[in-house]
């Protein structure tokens, strides 16, 4: 590879990392303005005390980072007719926030033993409460959590709702990514809980309804098999919504239960399987697949028959190569939980009354959700669409 294509490529990729840590410096500083706003003024619209402040709208003002002046809004506070001159504006005018021990904090993920070090590295610099600055860090990463959780979602044609978990912890991070007409993904929402159950997920899709999420015809719904997640579909969304098994998912139970020396050739089969044009041809082969293992495996047929056939579902719609490979499985979910498990592997004790879990969750998968590409194959989601709206007429006719 060329050498200035190299170059070229390093220097975009710091853009990013120095773009991202200016965004994480500037929620902190807003975050610490909001606290210290709370402390002197109280809750906004509660009653006020003789000896709590008023807020006085803003200024124009500045902070430094990465060496540079930066413009902020700087809060404003009066008590008695004089001005309340906010601690953390004052002190974050002489410390800068992307100082290189501060950087290095931000790039090792914030977590455990790096976050201590953090809120240290800034209490002791700037004179701030180490509990302020904590207590910004939170408001930061909620504000993520809020932002993914009140999102209007009446505005999109969705076309695809993938639902999985990421496990972190003792606790379970329900998430459901949706795909619209245009072949773009976004994070619907999400919930913490201790497993996948009925209850998270349902909360889970009762938020997605109230926030406007509609139904203008079957979706295509990809989800890893959880029992709990098929009653909360059939329950706000009906019972005719077109499911997709992961095959990723059923391919490692099946594996599960077969000797090390079937693993192979099972999935051989399994590729040829899910790669058929024709639905009927799928059919054969699933058949034939049922019967080698079989003979193999009583529990690896059974954990086969237990699909019921849905992870052919995208073959039975007529999904276009490319765009299979989206909706074939849960992927695309299970790739941005990376994130999530980079960002919080440190990490040894949660603690779930705080929403810990899912702030963090959130803040990282606003992260990689800005990365998000169109999906592949979008060019042919009209003929998905136009498929979904048919399935369940073909549904009831093959019932008859």
């Amino acid at each position: 590879m060329p050498m200035k294509i190299i170059k070229n490529r390093i220097e975009e990729i710091r853009e990013h990392v120095n773009s991202g840590m200016r965004e994480a410096a500037l929620k902190l500083i807003y975050g610490l303005f909001t606290q210290e706003l709370q402390e002197v003024c109280g809750f906004k619209h509660s009653r006020k005390h003789d000896e709590l402040a008023t807020r006085a709208g803003s200024d124009p003002g500045s902070v430094f980072l990465s060496g540079q002046k930066i413009s902020v809004k700087k809060p404003r506070a009066k008590l008695a007719g004089k001005e309340v001159e906010l601690e953390s504006y004052g002190a974050l005018q002489s410390f800068d926030l992307l100082c290189d021990k501060v950087m290095a904090h931000m790039l090792s993920g914030v977590s455990t033993r790096n976050y201590d070090g953090l809120l240290d590295e800034v209490a002791g610099s700037t004179g701030l409460k180490k509990s302020s600055v904590s207590k910004a860090f939170k408001k930061g990463s909620q504000e993520q959590l809020d932002k993914i959780n009140s999102r209007d979602l009446s505005k999109h044609h969705w076309v695809s709702v993938m639902i999985d978990a990421v496990h972190i912890g003792d606790y379970a991070v329900v998430v459901a990514l949706g795909v619209n007409d245009k072949g773009k993904k976004h994070i619907l929402g999400l919930k913490q809980g201790a497993t996948e159950d009925w209850q998270v997920v349902r909360d889970l899709f009762r938020n997605l309804v109230d926030r406007g999420f509609k139904v203008q015809h079957s979706l295509l719904f990809v989800i890893d098999g959880a029992k709990a997640l098929r009653k909360a579909i059939n329950k706000y969304f009906g019972k005719d919504q077109a499911i997709q098994r992961c095959s990723l998912h059923k391919q490692r139970n099946i594996m599960q239960y077969l000797d090390r020396k079937h693993h192979m050739e099972f999935k051989r089969r399994w590729k040829k399987l899910h790669g058929h044009k024709s639905y009927d041809d799928a059919l054969k082969d699933h058949k034939t697949l049922v019967r080698w293992l079989g003979e193999l495996n009583y529990e690896a047929r059974a954990s086969l028959e237990e699909a019921n056939m849905e992870t052919l579902t995208v073959i039975k719609l007529q999904v276009s190569a490319l765009l299979r490979k989206t909706f074939l499985s849960t992927n695309p979910i299970e790739s941005i939980f990376d994130k999530v498990r980079n960002t919080s592997k440190r990490v040894k004790n949660w603690n779930s009354g705080m929403n810990q879990v899912a702030r963090w969750s959130a803040t990282a998968l606003l992260a990689a959700e800005d990365k998000f590409r169109t999906v592949k194959g979008y060019k042919d989601i009209p003929v998905l669409i136009n498929q979904l709206k048919t399935f369940n007429l073909q549904e009831q006719l093959v019932a008859a």
